[in-house]
């Protein structure tokens, strides 16, 4: 007993978010910082999660580990971050760099990065911050990754550094709570299809679905498509009588939409950006007893098509959303996918990190 409290750990999680003042309602910061500090805390570790503004702002060095969610540091304007890495290095701590998307890089990704291709920042802007991105990368000796192409990346930019894969989760208290409950065995009408898009950054990722979905949608009129989120809908799609749109939903709100789809899809554009992207949908999808088809990037394959149905040309896309499984197939799918998320609720790689 003695020795497992000697390695115990003190974590902080400190996250390069917007939302300062409420860091939950950002979906990275939830899968990379609140999920892993509430397995941590549940493994008698103690752990906080912070966004960097504060933290900048109230510094504190008692803790043993730090991990740093998106890292930025400009060297052209030197910052506090740089001082602040500087003082922990000086004071021995453990020192942890994490990403779940692909924002490091020279111009050629930063050109590819979803945020310029959907023309929600232009080049000029980009560039730079996948450069000062880079530089944060290179501070680190120690770097987690959320997807194996996204360590790749890292361990190319950074080949001195020890980079490990903690893939996303969903934590042991949401399955708690929905496996007591059996939310995700929760009965739905067949032919109901769920589009959920967190950012705008999907707009050039709805057209590898959009003629299938037509298709499929135009034949089969008791089928419904539900998007949600702020992507944009082809005007071909939203105007057909069963496909409803909402708007962008508070994050607590998204099981209550996700519970009424038999299917939730995942359609993503090919790019090395997009190979990168993690398993979060599936995650989600699972969690409320949906079946996931996606496009096959490599956090999906990595699960396997056994737990849901990788596609890829339009074809395959109109067969999977037409012809939906039974009743108890679809009950036998809930129970595996729901078994997987119980069982891969691990954060080995972080504590690999941490030395514990």
């Amino acid at each position: 007993m003695g020795n497992l409290v000697s390695k115990r750990k003190t974590f902080c999680f400190v996250s390069h978010t917007g939302r300062v003042q409420r860091p939950i309602l950002d979906g990275s910061v939830r899968y990379r910082c609140f999920h892993p500090a509430e397995e941590l805390r549940r493994l008698g570790h103690f752990s906080v999660v912070t966004s960097l503004t504060e933290f900048l702002a109230n510094p504190c060095f008692d803790y043993d580990v730090y991990v740093f969610h998106r890292p930025n540091c400009n060297k052209q304007s030197p910052t506090n971050f740089t001082s602040l890495i500087n003082a922990l290095k000086a004071q021995g701590k453990i020192l942890v760099a994490d990403y779940d998307d692909l924002i490091f890089g020279t111009e050629e990704i930063a050109l590819q990065s979803s945020i310029v291709k959907n023309g929600n920042a232009t080049p000029e802007a980009v560039i730079p911050l996948f450069e000062n991105n880079l530089n944060g990368l290179s501070v680190f000796d120690k770097v987690i990754c959320s997807t194996r192409p996204l360590a790749k990346w890292a361990k190319h930019f950074n080949p001195s550094a020890t980079v490990e894969v903690m893939p996303n989760f969903i934590p042991s208290s949401l399955l708690d709570l929905h496996g007591k409950n059996k939310f995700y065995n929760k009965t739905r009408q067949q032919g109901t299809i769920g589009y959920f898009a967190g950012t705008k950054s999907h707009d050039k990722d709805f057209p590898v679905v959009m003629n299938a979905l037509h298709r499929v949608l135009s034949e089969n009129p008791l089928f419904t498509l539900l998007v949600v989120g702020p992507v944009q809908v082809p005007k071909s799609i939203a105007a057909l009588d069963n496909v409803h749109v909402n708007p962008v939903l508070n994050y607590f709100r998204l099981p209550s939409l996700m519970w009424s789809c038999e299917t939730v899809i995942a359609p993503l554009e090919t790019s090395d950006f997009n190979d990168c992207k993690s398993r979060v949908k599936y995650l989600e999808a699972s969690l409320a007893g949906c079946r996931l088809v996606a496009t096959p990037i490599t956090d999906m394959r990595d699960i396997g098509s056994d737990y849901m149905q990788l596609v890829e040309n339009n074809n395959e896309w109109y067969e999977a959303l037409s012809f939906p499984p039974k009743a108890t197939e679809m009950s036998k799918l809930r129970e595996k996918n729901f078994n997987f998320l119980l069982q891969n609720c691990q954060i080995e790689a972080l504590l690999k990190l941490a030395g514990v």
